[in-house]
């Protein structure tokens, strides 16, 4: 082979793994839960400049939304053995989001929020449109029901 082929061959490869790099790294948000970020926050661990994917249940009471700002925060528990049983007692996160409030943020609703955790313990989501995704549990569990019957 000419050497100007070699060249520009290994420049595409060297291309396409840097592609492939700053993808997977872009994308590789830490996933944790409730209980888990509230134990890193009592370490005094630093996670403020890490973008974080948390997972939790929403708590129904705790929804505040006003419509003029498009401000909305709620908070989030671990499990749902926590909302229904042991709420009072359940480490709890809140998170802010600016934006429309989307009808299926409900209590129980289980919730992904990918964001920053701020210096004043509340979790900031980003503003992608990915940033809140909601699971409605009534709907879905209602659609289970009828289609086993």
């Amino acid at each position: 082979m000419k050497p100007r082929f070699v060249i520009g061959f290994g420049v595409i490869l060297v291309a396409i793994a840097a592609m492939m790099v700053f993808t997977i790294s872009a994308n590789s948000n830490l996933e944790v839960k409730v209980n888990d970020l509230v134990a890193e926050q009592a370490r005094g661990a630093d996670l403020s400049e890490r973008v974080l994917k948390l997972t939790g249940m929403v708590v129904g009471e705790s929804i505040v939304y006003d419509p003029a700002t498009f401000h909305l925060q709620f908070d989030l528990v671990n499990s749902r053995d926590e909302l229904a049983n042991n709420l009072a007692a359940a480490p709890r996160i809140t998170v802010v989001y600016r934006g429309v409030k989307p009808d299926t943020l409900v209590n129980e609703a289980q919730a992904i929020v990918t964001g920053k955790l701020a210096a004043d313990g509340k979790f900031h989501a980003g503003n992608s449109p990915d940033a809140l995704m909601l699971q409605c549990p009534t709907r879905y569990e209602n659609a289970e029901a009828a289609a086993g019957q």
